[in-house]
């Protein structure tokens, strides 16, 4: 394993010179672990094999041969790609994100996304994942309390039950100080050493943004650029459609087969009992079948969209709903479907994660970089490729990173809060263990009451081997259990009561020790200089792997 703090005065750009690609180069799923510690980074493959890596996904992708709604994949591909990148004409590499607080493990795939494509002549896009629901509209932000750490959540605008991102409304200058001030308040010290000022500040000059998100990115953005940063970034809301969301409907049940396959598949492999883990099945009834689509209509909670086939049309519906109908002739020409859809108020589709993937993997990039949740789950989008096109799908990379600010830290273990719960449950339902200490005056009653104790006991192993179903003698010897444990427990030390503050102490005290760790604070709450140092170490050319 290693770390930024190793990298002080060793960093050295390095030229970018592909690999002769003698063998095929994949992500080894089994080195993907978070980095444990404060400055440990993850590049896999290692960072001087992504260039290789590249230029094989070019290669097996040239080799595609099949269509999707009728439509080459070669002539679609140059379709999204001059859609999406018109001055490129290299390599694309990609990653994406919910326009949310990222933090640094998710900020580290921006900065390799950035580099490699400086080094090899190509370009990095950022695919901004809006159609997602975030859980509230909300920043946790770190402090500090006396001799301790503590989090806030602050809020930064409103949401709908069960909106998405891009319904959350931009916010005016008071609303911005207010937030920017409530933040300040919060950090404390931690806000002037932090890129928090310079963010803020982004955020104010946004120029007549459409809505939070467009906000929030131009901040982020103006932020990424002075460490070099550069990306072009496309919200998933403006962009995704065309013929792969043709083909799934056309093809609805097929593709439902397919996607179902799959993930019985990695179900199988990993061991996942539950059907609706990592995510459910696409139900197919009735001639009506899910296909892998939200449907996203005046600002409600998204809805799973459904597709039925008659004859020469395809209907869509909302869960239930019925929202739109189209020809099947149309679909095979996404601008008469598109249109035909609009008219009838149906132009509201966006994709789900793995759909999302596919997209951006087959369509737009020669390169996606996955944190490691996404490049584990996307080992079924993998599987869908395979099944329903009948190619090897390009391989991915994963990059992640963890920062810890500067917090105060309990020296408290897990363990140690194990053991205090353990005593606390222990001293009332074994307080014979913890009344050896008494004083004269209590001893007798300690001893009368451990007797006791002792016999009441004997009394219901008794009953539990020979009268088992004598469910109302059980219960009351059951009863004077506890009451001669309640007794004795009053004699014991510690008390009862004095346990259980003990258990309280140190919950809090874990607490305090997991604010103060954290590796999920936005990025831009860290120093510069430490993001420097990261970005920096994500550069070289050795990789890091833990």
């Amino acid at each position: 394993m290693m770390n930024i703090d190793s990298l002080d005065n060793c960093w050295t750009p390095y030229c970018h010179a592909p690999p002769l690609i003698s063998e095929r180069i994949m992500l080894d799923f089994d080195t993907l672990r978070t980095p444990p510690s404060h400055g440990d980074v993850l590049v896999e493959p290692a960072m001087d094999r992504l260039a290789g890596l590249v230029e094989q996904n070019r290669e097996l992708i040239a080799s595609y041969i099949f269509s999707l709604a009728g439509v080459p994949i070669g002539d679609l591909r140059k379709m999204v790609r001059g859609a999406l990148c018109p001055d490129c004409r290299g390599p694309i590499i990609v990653t994406g994100h919910q326009p949310e607080f990222i933090h640094a493990g998710v900020w580290a795939k921006h900065v390799v996304a950035s580099d490699l494509a400086k080094r090899m002549d190509a370009a990095a896009v950022n695919l901004i994942v809006d159609s997602d629901a975030p859980n509230d509209a909300t920043l946790d932000v770190p402090g500090v309390a006396g001799d301790h750490a503590v989090w806030r959540a602050v809020r930064y605008g409103q949401l709908l039950r069960g909106g998405v991102f891009e319904h959350i409304a931009a916010i005016g200058d008071e609303a911005c100080g207010a937030f920017e001030d409530d933040v300040r308040r919060q950090m404390g010290g931690l806000y002037d050493a932090s890129c928090m000022p310079e963010y803020f500040d982004a955020l104010k000059q946004a120029v007549e943004p459409r809505d939070w998100v467009d906000q929030m990115v131009h901040a982020r953005k103006v932020v990424e650029q002075s460490f070099g940063v550069e990306m072009i970034e496309h919200r998933i809301s403006r962009v995704f459609a065309g013929p792969l969301l043709a083909e799934m409907m056309l093809n609805a049940e097929r593709f439902a087969e397919c996607y179902n396959g799959a993930l019985a598949d990695y179900r199988r492999r990993y061991g996942v009992r539950s059907a609706n883990r990592p995510i459910p099945d696409l139900i197919c009834d009735g001639g009506r079948c899910e296909v892998p689509l939200w449907a996203v209509r005046d600002e409600k909670p998204r809805q799973r969209l459904f597709v039925e086939s008659r004859g020469d049309t395809v209907t869509v519906y909302a869960d239930s709903d019925m929202i739109g109908e189209v020809s099947r002739d149309d679909l095979l020409d996404w601008e008469r479907a598109e249109a035909a859809l609009c008219r009838a108020g149906a132009c509201v589709f966006r994709p789900r994660a793995l759909s999302l993937t596919l997209w951006a993997r087959l369509l737009l990039g020669d390169l996606f970089i996955h944190g490691i949740g996404g490049a584990k789950y996307d080992r079924i989008t993998d599987e869908i490729i395979r099944r329903y096109f009948g190619v090897e799908p390009p391989a991915m990379a994963c990059v992640s990173a963890s920062l810890m600010l500067d917090l105060p830290q309990k020296d408290v273990s897990p363990e140690s809060l194990v053991e205090a719960i353990r005593l606390a449950r222990d001293v009332r339902y074994n307080p014979q263990n913890y009344v050896g200490d008494v004083d004269e005056a209590k001893a007798e009653e300690a001893k009368m009451l451990v007797d006791e104790r002792r016999s009441v006991l004997a009394e219901a192993d008794d009953l539990k081997q020979n009268d088992r179903r004598n469910h109302r003698q059980r219960r009351a010897v059951y009863l004077r259990i506890c009451a001669v444990n309640e007794k004795l427990s009053r004699l014991a030390s510690p008390s009862p009561e004095e346990a259980d503050a003990g258990v309280r102490r140190l919950r809090e005290a874990m607490d305090e020790r997991l604010a103060a760790r954290r590796r999920d604070y936005f990025f831009a709450m860290n120093p510069r200089a430490t993001l420097e140092k990261l970005a920096h170490a994500l550069a070289q050319p050795d990789a890091f792997r833990l």
